[in-house]
This record gives C-alpha cells, sequence and structure tokens, in this order.
C-alpha cells in the first residue's frame, strides 16, 4: 500500500469524534399512542449539538466500543483518554459546567466510570443520575419514531435532589450516556432537563448506533 493510502487509513481508524443532532420535530401520529404532542419541538426543550466518540460500526474505535459494551465495568482509560480529545475538539458555543448521567440498566458502572473520570479530568461536577419513572423505557430497538418516542415518554425523570442542582448550574449540562441510537431516549432526557432548569443540555456518548 503506497505510504499516502496507509497514513489516510490509520487517521480514519483513529478519529475520534461523531456529530449528535438534536430533533427538529416530534413524530406525527402521537395524540394516538396517548401522547398529546405535535408539531416541532421547542428550542427551549431541545440538546444542543452533542458528540459520540465513535460509530458502533466504525472500524478502530466503534470496534473497541463493542468489545467494551460486552459487560458492564469501568471504562478503559484509551477509551477515557479518546472522549478527552473529543471534548477537546469540541467546539461548542458555551463550554459545560456540570455533569449529568443517564440512568441504565445494563452498564450503570460504565457510564458512571466515564462520568466520574472526565469530572476529576475537567474538574467539572458531577450531580447525579436521572432516574426512571414508571418502570422506565418499554418496547424493544426497532419500529417507527412513534412507537419509540412514546416508549420513552415521561418516563425519563429528574429526581428532586437532582432538579435542585439542576436550577442552580448556570451553564450548559453535559449529559452522559453509553449508546445512542434513535436519539428519543436522549430527546426525552434532556427535555426533561431543561424542564427542570437547565440552560442547555450537551449530550456525550460513547457511541452512535448505526
Amino acid at each position: 500500500m503506497p505510504q499516502a493510502a496507509l497514513e489516510s487509513a490509520q487517521a480514519q481508524l483513529s478519529a475520534v469524534g461523531v456529530r449528535l443532532e438534536s430533533r427538529a420535530q416530534w413524530p406525527t401520529g402521537m395524540p394516538k399512542l396517548g401522547v398529546d404532542i405535535k408539531g416541532k419541538i421547542s428550542p427551549t426543550e431541545q440538546f444542543s449539538t452533542g458528540r459520540a466518540l465513535a460509530r458502533l460500526s466504525d472500524l478502530g474505535w466503534g470496534q473497541r466500543i463493542r468489545e467494551v459494551l460486552q459487560q458492564d465495568g469501568p471504562v478503559p482509560q484509551p477509551l477515557v483518554q479518546a472522549v478527552v480529545q473529543v471534548l477537546a475538539q469540541w467546539d461548542w458555543n458555551v463550554r459545560p459546567v456540570a455533569i449529568v448521567t443517564m440512568p441504565s440498566r445494563t452498564r450503570p458502572e460504565l457510564i458512571n466510570s466515564l462520568a466520574d473520570q472526565l469530572s476529576n479530568l475537567g474538574r467539572l461536577p458531577w450531580l447525579g443520575s436521572l432516574d426512571y419513572a414508571h418502570g422506565g423505557p418499554t418496547g424493544e430497538a426497532g419500529g417507527n419514531s412513534a412507537f419509540r418516542l412514546a416508549g420513552v415518554w415521561d418516563r425519563i425523570v429528574v429526581p428532586d435532589d437532582l432538579a435542585s442542582e439542576v436550577d442552580r448550574t448556570r451553564g450548559p449540562i453535559l449529559l452522559i450516556d453509553d449508546v445512542v441510537d434513535s436519539r428519543w431516549t436522549m430527546t426525552v432526557a434532556a427535555r426533561a432537563l431543561r424542564q427542570a432548569g437547565a440552560m442547555d443540555v450537551l449530550p456525550l456518548v460513547l457511541a452512535q448506533q448505526g
């Protein structure tokens, strides 16, 4: 392989950072599913463009993340350093001032480990975790947007003690999760934080599905 092509391939394998765009519109047909929303998502309830370390389908980091996701446990240092690189390259308008984590039944230690290490490295207070309500999200991956949103609607909430911290926070909140897929779970979580008083929400995840 020519040297230039080899260097290009190596750069692609080591590249970090995938943009996570916010949802702009609620799916059609939500009232039929018992969720009384429609039209555009209010800018005051949206998250701002976030970042994933990589796509799960990617070679390089995607492959490493797939291996880590096989079981719950602390985030390996190479992944932490790669996430730090993503943060360093992030062209946000306002730097985040605190961290909140997503709840998880499958990989809570992984998410909390990442939050704890980034909190220490970036000197950002980790305010706590969101919580599940009404048994948490229902349904499986897949399906259309309306059913996926209905499965998480009002099922991710801000606990009272965290709500007080969020309301006192003057700046964007970094919302950490392991994997994002349709973005509806993140949309609902960000909406809950915004309603609790968050100035802005910046999602940060290890991987984007797809």
